[in-house]
C-alpha cells in the first residue's frame, strides 16, 4: 500500500508543477518553454509509473514467490515459438502456440549446462 501511495505522489506533483505554467501571464516564449517542461515531466513520470508497475506489479510478485523466470522465445512460426523457462532449478523447453502450452524437454540446471557445453564443443 505504501508503494502505491508512492506511485500517486508523482501526478500529483506534476500537477502542482503545471499551474503556475498554465496561468503565466509572461511573455509566449517563457510560457512555450515552462509548458515544454512541464510536458517532458509528465512523460519521464508515465515512464517512471511504467517501471514501477513492470518491477512491483502483480507479475513482479508472481515471478518472486514461485521462482518462475523467461529465460528466452525462439518464434517457430506466425503464432508459434519454444520457449525456455526456469521453474526453481528446472529447465523446462516449452512449445507454446495460440492455443496450447506443450512440454517439450525438462532439463534440471546442471543437465542444462552440461548440454549446452556440448553443443558449444
Amino acid at each position: 500500500m505504501k508503494r502505491l501511495g508512492a506511485l500517486l505522489i508523482v501526478p500529483v506533483i506534476l500537477l502542482a508543477a503545471a499551474g503556475p505554467a498554465l496561468a503565466a501571464d509572461g511573455p509566449p516564449a517563457a510560457m512555450g518553454f515552462r509548458t515544454f517542461a512541464v510536458l517532458v515531466g509528465v512523460i519521464v513520470g508515465l515512464f517512471a509509473l511504467a517501471w514501477a508497475a513492470k518491477k512491483y506489479g502483480p507479475y513482479a510478485r508472481v515471478k518472486k514467490t514461485i521462482g518462475l523466470d523467461i529465460l528466452g522465445q525462439v518464434p517457430v512460426g506466425p503464432r508459434a515459438h519454444l520457449a525456455m523457462v526456469r521453474v526453481g532449478r528446472t529447465i523446462l523447453l516449452l512449445g507454446v502456440t495460440q492455443n496450447t502450452v506443450s512440454l517439450i524437454k525438462d532439463l534440471e540446471q546442471g543437465d542444462f549446462e552440461k548440454t549446452i557445453s556440448e553443443v558449444d564443443a
